[in-house]
């Protein structure tokens, strides 16, 4: 039978364009073979694209496993032989748009002479053609959107499909108007903390309704517990603390739940708190700024929140999904404007912190190999930071004795110094031969328009040119780089200041809070992605409850078009509005509920 003819016939009478283009293609990227049951399934590059076993049955299974609103159009990434396609239109509404994502031609042709399409065919939509037309037609199938995919076909155009995804995130951002309700979970000290402050700031300053659940309070209390010389009583009491400061925090989300719970490295939620958040319908979010290779804590925890936020790429992120994370995505570091800025400095000033070279930073083992070799030239070196006990080749050059550097006196010392060194951590010696993520000392500099000299990084060009940050392969080579930009005034000051106006342009918190939150407001539409577009505001909700609850859109239009209105808010006005024998069924039902939304809320 020809099946190729009869399906690219039948597609021909609701998209001539696209079944003109599948005749020209060709075919032939994916092996097809009989499955066990025989009906055809198809791998490609030696991977199976679909059962081996029972085709139809997993993609049922699949089409299942898939969340779905009413109103949504749900955009499907992934082809193969489209048994997961025709299973998902069974499952939905007649009414409910599905869009399907055509990344390469010669799949489609595949999967048209593999087996005969079904009537899903007249309800499925195209998106194909260059990645812009894509994303175009994508926007014009109507909102809100979800994005389901299906992995082993996807995964053939794992390039393409990703820009298609950033293109609607860049839509959503650019269309977000609602304000959400956010608890940030903060660390009890260390460098994610200043991050998370960053973090929060940003939040703030792009109009969503923020809440720190700051746990830093309990620093004090919890470095106590390292004095205790008996390692098995200090690790049993910090893993109890831990405990307790999760609990904490439930008990805390539970007062005031938020649409969205962000932590940040090191947050003190434990992995059955996580569950438990979970169980609650709570949405999580994790930005894990730190090294995965160094601190693997993230194994433990990676099922536990819903989305992860990392400053790596490949290996990181396949580990991360590897140990149970389903959601992974990158999102680098970035500068608070508000206080990493190019300053003013008296004369005092510039003598106090200003050198030819300094480094401000922990004195990590390939730091204290490197630096002594920096010793004897003809500029003046100074070292600032903390953890240089036992370097004494570097006394002389270390600064305030080795104490903790503060914030305002590492912005005096990079606006001061001719050459800034950002060496990052590594356990070895030399430099990182497996460097990848890139710092926040990179964009903190940057941002202060200050000249920068790094190692090199393999995901920098994608965040600075050679024209922004200067680098450096090896530390061979350091002592001579050194010597040429000191030798070269002007072109740092040029290259200084390009690099800051590329963090403004590009690399500040608000930009990476931005991000965030249209990754997850496309990867969960229903939830983020509707308030972000403004559908709990006043308007849109008085709109919609127009036709169907006129007594209900009225004490709607009573409260500013653009404030988001929640239940407890409703129901308060309709309270103040009187005695109960002059309201509505429509207000006594909303009464009623927010009776039961008090009862239940209890989370602990």
């Amino acid at each position: 039978m020809n099946f190729f003819e009869a399906n690219v016939s039948r597609l021909a009478l609701s998209d001539s364009a696209l079944a003109a283009a599948i005749r020209q293609s060709g075919g032939g990227t994916l092996e097809i073979l009989p499955a066990r049951t025989g009906m055809p399934s198809a791998r490609a590059n030696g991977r199976w694209i679909h059962s081996a076993y029972d085709p139809i049955k997993e993609a049922q299974a699949w089409a299942e496993s898939q969340s779905y609103q009413d109103g949504e159009t749900l955009i499907v990434f992934g082809m193969g032989l489209l048994y997961h396609v025709e299973a998902l239109c069974a499952r939905l509404p007649r009414a409910a748009p599905v869009v399907l994502v055509v990344s390469d031609l010669s799949i489609i042709a595949d999967a048209a002479a593999a087996r005969t399409w079904g009537d899903w065919i007249e309800r499925v939509s195209w998106a194909w053609g260059t990645t812009a037309a894509i994303s175009e037609q994508i926007a014009a199938a109507g909102h809100p959107l979800r994005l389901v995919t299906y992995a082993p076909a996807a995964a053939l155009h794992a390039d393409d499909h990703r820009a298609i995804e950033m293109a609607l995130q860049r839509r959503v951002s650019a269309q977000a108007s609602g304000q959400l309700r956010i608890a940030v979970v903060g660390p009890i000290y260390g460098g994610s903390l200043p991050i998370t402050r960053y973090a929060v700031s940003a939040l703030e300053s792009l109009g969503h309704d923020v809440r720190w659940l700051d746990h830093s309070i309990h620093a004090t209390s919890y470095h106590q517990l390292e004095l205790l010389k008996n390692s098995q009583h200090r690790l049993a009491l910090q893993s109890k603390y831990a405990e307790m400061l999760s609990r904490i925090t439930m008990a805390q989300l539970a007062e005031d739940p938020p649409d969205l719970v962000l932590s940040l490295a090191q947050a003190p939620l434990i992995l059955p708190a996580l569950e438990h958040l979970r169980r609650k319908r709570f949405l999580t979010a994790i930005w894990f700024v730190e090294n995965y290779r160094h601190l693997t804590y993230w194994q433990q925890l990676a099922a536990g929140y819903d989305f992860w936020f990392v400053i790596q790429q490949e290996p990181c992120i396949a580990a991360l999904k590897q140990a149970g994370a389903k959601e992974v995505r990158y999102l680098p570091m970035a500068a608070d404007l508000s206080v990493h800025r190019p300053l003013e400095l008296t004369q005092t000033e510039r003598e106090e912190y200003g050198s030819d070279v300094s480094f401000v930073g922990a004195g990590y083992a390939n730091r204290r190999e490197i630096f002594p070799r920096l010793l004897g030239h003809d500029w003046t070196f100074k070292l600032w930071g903390n953890e240089w006990d036992g370097a004494t080749e570097l006394t002389s050059v270390l600064q305030r004795n080795g104490a903790r550097i503060d914030t305002d006196t590492c912005q005096k010392v990079f606006n001061a110094s001719a050459v800034n060194l950002n060496l990052h951590s590594w356990a070895g010696t030399g430099l990182d031969p497996d460097g990848d993520f890139v710092n926040p000392r990179t964009f903190e500099l940057a941002a202060c328009g200050a000249f920068q000299l790094t190692d090199r990084r393999s995901l920098m060009a994608d965040l600075f040119t050679e024209r922004e940050v200067a680098t450096v392969s090896s530390s061979d080579e350091l002592p001579a780089k050194i010597a040429r930009w000191l030798r070269e005034p002007a072109q740092r000051v040029a290259m200084a200041a390009q690099a800051r106006q590329r963090v403004l342009a590009e690399h500040t918190y608000a930009h990476r809070m931005r991000e965030l939150l249209s990754q997850i407001g496309v990867a969960s539409s229903d939830r983020i992605g509707a308030i972000l577009r403004g559908a709990r505001q006043a308007e849109a909700l008085a709109a919609t409850a127009t036709d169907s609850f006129p007594s209900l859109a009225s004490t709607l239009r009573t409260f500013p078009s653009t404030q988001r209105v929640e239940l407890k808010q409703l129901a308060a006005q309709i309270r103040s509005r009187g005695p109960m024998g002059t309201l509505s069924r429509e207000d006594l039902m909303v009464l009623m509920l927010d009776e039961y939304r008090s009862e239940t809320k209890d989370l602990v």
